[in-house]
């Protein structure tokens, strides 16, 4: 089964991520790729050399988007790898593995096994994480084989229309705030549709994937691909089979972001592209242990260090100690067990 990794200027994460695939992911023949969107170069070469067997294919932005984040600067028009994502998905196994470079594996998984259990049952997507919120697997039964649990969503409708209507773009005369206050659409029902799709941290059926994707525009949109997740769903009702894996095998990280969505609505008005490249270099000049704290996230002491000794004031440990928790409280709130 191969392994696609969605990677942008972290390496420090992707080393870890590789180092878990290849400590705890057993009997996989297939191919570890890595899609990288604009990491410099220099810490390519790195990974490549402490990772010969991997493959790295690169977006068509990648030479535009290096060249500023060698810089520590954020690209003045971000525009996402849609084509290289779906191209190497096109290109993989039947099934395959994706994640985002700030995740790892914890445990042993038997791919060959989990393959034959997917494969068998023609399941659409195997979660392997969920921060331990139930709110993301809503289930009317589960049922259990093997190492999967096979989940019966638990959705408010699965008719396209009304998805659409209460949860994705129809607003006018502020109808979604009236929806909201007759607790039609709230934020528990709302996240029950992440049951039948995730961005990363899971196994696709490789068409499933190319479906969440119609109609992209080229650009992401979480709730376009719910709506497609959704219409599929509609239209093949009793064939869909979605899972999860028995327990999580899988850890996200939260010391950084790969861009600056959260810079306006988080204290400390971080410039992650600022921060990444403090960290890039300090981990390339072997000053950031990426690997010390597995299987937890990096320690904020690491942190702390390495911003002290880098004294730019633009990024100041007490300012990052303050995105960092506005980030993971993000993600509290609506449930998520964080470390």
């Amino acid at each position: 089964m191969d392994i696609l990794i969605k990677s942008f200027n972290r390496p420090y994460y992707l080393e870890r991520c590789l180092f878990s695939i290849q400590k705890y992911v057993k009997n996989n023949t297939g191919k570890i790729v890595v899609l990288d969107d604009g990491t410099p170069q220099i810490y390519l070469d790195k990974i490549a050399k402490l990772y010969p067997d991997i493959e790295i294919h690169k977006s068509e932005f990648y030479e535009e988007k290096q060249k500023l984040t060698v810089a520590g600067t954020q690209p003045n028009n971000y525009v996402i790898p849609i084509n290289l994502w779906l191209n190497a998905s096109k290109s993989a196994t039947e099934n395959f593995i994706l994640l985002e470079d700030d995740t790892w594996f914890i445990e042993d998984v038997d791919v060959v096994q989990i393959e034959n259990d997917v494969h068998d049952n023609n399941v659409l997507i195997t979660k392997l994480f969920w921060l331990g919120n139930p709110k993301l697997n809503q289930n009317k039964e589960e049922v259990f084989y093997n190492n999967l649990v096979f989940l019966k969503p638990k959705l408010f409708s699965i008719i396209p229309f009304i998805y659409y209507f209460i949860f994705y773009k129809f607003n006018k005369y502020k109808i979604r705030k009236t929806l909201r206050f007759f607790k039609i659409n709230t934020e528990e029902r709302r996240l029950a549709y992440y049951t039948i799709y995730a961005v990363a941290g899971m196994i696709f059926n490789k068409n499933y994937y190319a479906k969440l994707w119609d109609n992209h525009s080229n650009n992401v949109d979480e709730g376009l691909q719910m709506f497609n997740a959704v219409k599929h769903y509609f239209r093949y009702k009793s064939a869909n089979k979605y899972a999860r894996y028995k327990h999580e095998i899988l850890r996200t990280g939260f010391v950084s972001s790969a861009t600056n969505q959260h810079k306006e609505n988080y204290r400390g008005n971080i410039d992650m592209f600022v921060f990444n490249k403090i960290l890039n270099e300090s981990w390339y000049n072997d000053k950031l242990d990426a690997l010390k704290s597995l299987p937890y996230d990096i320690e904020q002491q690491q942190i702390k260090s390495i911003l002290e000794e880098s004294k730019n004031e633009l990024v100041g440990f007490s300012n990052w100690l303050l995105w960092y928790n506005d980030f993971k409280n993000e993600y509290k709130s609506i449930g998520c067990i964080i470390d």
